[in-house]
């Protein structure tokens, strides 16, 4: 019978010899609990290495010949930099596991967007305008009041996350899994189904907004509520504040403190003592769920031209019919 050690060791051999994308190699040896960092397999001008610390902790490091900046990132990332010899060592890890997606999303961004550098100059250069961008959409927003469409869509997020992912998941680990808010390009991630986006309209609504080139660029599934505004005496409404109280409990009731919800408000800048959240209604009157597939009319990051950044656009409901896998009348 083989060790532990021993099967970790084939199961990782296997996964490096395949062309399993390295985030997915990377979460598989996470799981396995190995420390070390292990070369990703892109091509790519900078060596890209992904694994863990001695402690466990996500790691990233860039390895290069010439000397690079130090990306200014939260606290919950340890930045180092050091020589070893003539060649240079950029170090990142993680040092709260509840943002193990939202790391690993933020390395895939910038190994995607670096990788058609030609030289590792021009490599670097790339990516400390990556970790701007990250860290600016990271940067908590100041309290604000949110736009009607704003609000109408972070009111579809909550209602996914307490009426659906929360029928799948344990209360936790359905929030954990919402990165919207913490700068994923999508608004849900979980292991066992992969990324979700959640959009709401209003009754009238011909198209929906998509955010980012990145928003789409992946298999996904697309869940499209429409949820129009209404009076606060219709039965079935809901607004921010209740659906907000709604997750409380069930995170109270799990056990858990509210920490991570309050984090994802607090990014969004929503001030909740705002009477305006209690007093603007909608109700979810459908929901229609899509498979975003290569064929699923959508721009795509991996499509652009070098240069062509922060694009917005909308698609047009009636050009995704043929996508549709599912209608939910509620």
């Amino acid at each position: 019978m083989k060790s532990q050690s021993a099967t970790i060791s084939l199961m990782w051999t296997a996964l490096t010899m395949s062309d399993e994308p390295f985030e997915n190699r990377w979460r598989a040896d996470l799981a396995f609990g190995s420390i070390g960092v292990q070369l990703a397999r892109v091509t790519h001008p900078l060596e890209i290495y992904v694994g863990a610390s001695d402690l466990g902790r996500p790691r990233v490091q860039v390895r290069s010949a010439m000397r690079p900046a130090l990306p200014e990132l939260a606290d919950i990332v340890v930045v180092d930099r050091a020589q070893h010899g003539q060649a240079w060592v950029l170090t990142l890890t993680l040092q709260d596991a509840h943002f193990l997606e939202v790391f690993i999303r933020l390395t895939v961004d910038v190994v995607d967007r670096t990788q058609g550098a030609g030289s590792e100059e021009d490599a670097f250069r790339r990516m400390d305008a990556v970790f701007e961008q990250w860290r600016r959409l990271l940067t908590p927003a100041p309290l604000r009041r949110l736009g009607i469409d704003a609000l109408r869509g972070l009111v579809g997020e909550l209602w996914y996350l307490n009426r659906v992912a929360a029928s799948a998941h344990a209360f936790p680990d359905a929030l954990t899994g919402w990165l919207g808010p913490l700068g994923s390009p999508q608004d849900f991630f979980y292991a066992s189904s992969g990324l979700h986006e959640v959009k709401a309209v209003g009754p009238t609504a011909r198209s929906f907004k998509v955010s980012s080139a990145e928003q789409l660029d992946a298999d996904l599934e697309l869940v499209v509520l429409l949820a129009p505004q209404v009076p606060a005496a219709d039965g079935d409404a809901t607004n921010l504040v209740l659906l907000v109280d709604e997750a409380v409990g069930r995170l109270d009731d799990a056990g858990a403190t509210p920490e991570e919800l309050d984090l994802r408000l607090k990014r969004l800048g929503v001030d909740l003592t705002d009477e305006y959240y209690r007093e603007t209604w909608f109700k979810v009157q459908a929901v229609s769920a899509y498979r975003v597939t290569t064929d699923f009319p959508a721009v795509r990051a991996s499509k652009l031209r070098p240069g062509v950044e922060f694009v917005r656009y909308d698609v047009a409901l009636a050009a995704i019919e043929p996508f549709k896998t599912e209608i939910e009348k509620v």
